[in-house]
């Protein structure tokens, strides 16, 4: 029980229900007081009615005898109700005998009281039985608890439904963590943190716009003064040229690699159906004709649903990574568990654990576990993690033993 609206529930149930409880419990304690007086008043007047007519029939000669029996009433025996009756009657003085049953069939109880011509049969009204009074106080609070539940969860759902709503807003959060805008309804503290969700919203999407254009303009920029500063190294020697256009080489992937991260964030490519396979074979066998080491253990039929230049871009920044840093890339496609997995291994150093957890951030660098071999910028994994999340995929890297690298990436499988 751990949502609000369960909380609510119970703590409304809960309280209405010590409420009746406390009430009937009150109830009772009042009438257990009253019960014995009510006994002794019932008995008294069943006795007395008795006594009123017992002089009418004693044995005196006249023709009353001719309504007397010579047994008491057939039926059931009511010792109880009898036993007070007697007791009754030995305390007004009277000697006579009673006794009380019950005949199948009719519905009060029969006195029959003994005279010395016979025996009277006299229908007595009966007292409200003790089971009964508590079948109708149980249906009672039954029907009270029902009630309560019912209402209770009406009020509940009246009172959590925007929360609701939150909860469905956030859940709808996209690739890019934007959260659509919400309605501000409902009562004054909800309306207040809808507007204030709203309000941080469109901060934090000015904030990412603001970023991006940041750092695509000054990608941008780098590009006219790395230009003059190129056709300035031709002038210089042999050997200071190679070190000024090797670094600018670099300047030139920093720009390249900040441009298409920005781009990956701000564009949207068509989404389609592929076969993940054939895409990183050609992939592969690119590579390879580039002299990369790369190396297919496992290809297996799957299809995908992505976009697949930024597919392409993903898996390329990962196998030029492995074949790069890790002296070769072993590259296996298939299925587990219905979904595509995307394996890229390689035999290099692998990376620290306690760099594990900053891979992924633009511009970082392992070191001295992956030094930088050649031209890079160090958003190759921030671009592919990127890419694959927004297509609602999932990478992750692990070490192996006793060395290497590990990447794996896991999509949902389209099955025809």
């Amino acid at each position: 029980m751990t949502s609000l609206r369960a909380r609510i529930v119970a703590t409304l149930v809960l309280s209405i229900i010590c409420v009746v409880g406390i009430s009937t419990a009150t109830l009772f304690w009042a009438r257990a007081g009253h019960e014995e007086k009510e006994q002794e008043q019932y008995v008294q007047l069943v006795s007395e009615g008795i006594l009123l007519i017992a002089p009418f029939l004693r044995d005196d000669g006249t023709d009353g005898s001719a309504r007397l029996r010579s047994s008491p009433e057939a039926g059931e025996p009511r010792p109880e109700l009898t036993s007070l009756l007697q007791s009754q009657l030995r305390r007004a003085g009277s000697d006579l005998e009673i006794v009380v049953t019950q005949p199948a069939g009719k519905p009060h109880p029969v006195a029959s009281v003994k005279f010395e011509a016979g025996w009277l049969a006299i229908p007595v009204r009966d007292r409200h039985s003790r089971g009964g009074i508590l079948a109708a106080l149980a249906g009672w609070i039954l029907l009270v608890t029902a009630g309560t539940v019912a209402v209770a969860i009406w009020f509940a759902f009246r009172i959590t439904r925007h929360l609701s709503a939150l909860e469905r807003v956030a859940a709808t959060i996209d690739a890019d963590g934007v959260v659509p805008r919400l309605p501000e309804s409902g009562p004054a503290e909800l309306r207040a943190t809808a507007r204030a969700l709203n309000t941080l919203t469109a901060k934090l999407k000015m904030a990412a716009e603001s970023r991006m254009r940041l750092v695509a303009a000054a990608g941008h920029d780098l590009r006219t003064p790395m230009t003059r500063m190129r056709l300035r190294a031709e002038f210089l020697d042999e050997e200071d040229r190679a070190l000024w256009l090797n670094d600018l080489e670099e300047l030139d992937h920093i720009a390249d690699s900040a441009i298409q991260l920005v781009r990956e964030e701000t564009q949207r490519e068509r989404i389609q159906l592929l076969r993940v396979d054939e895409v990183i074979g050609e992939i592969c066998q690119d590579l390879a004709s580039m002299k990369a080491t790369v190396t297919i253990l496992k290809m297996e039929a799957v299809t995908i649903s992505s976009a697949p230049l930024a597919l392409t871009r993903a898996v390329r920044n990962l196998v030029i990574n492995a074949a790069t840093h890790g002296g070769g890339a072993f590259v296996t496609v298939g299925l587990e568990n219905d979904a595509a997995l995307i394996t890229i291994e390689d035999e290099g150093p692998g990376i620290p654990e306690q760099s594990m957890s900053h891979v992924f951030e633009p511009f970082f660098r392992v070191d001295p576990a992956r030094r930088k071999s050649g031209p890079g910028a160090g958003l190759g994994l921030a671009i592919a993690k990127e890419i694959v999340e927004r297509h609602g995929g999932k990478l992750t890297l692990q070490n192996r033993s006793p060395k290497g690298l590990r990447q794996r990436i896991v999509f949902p499988a389209c099955f025809a």
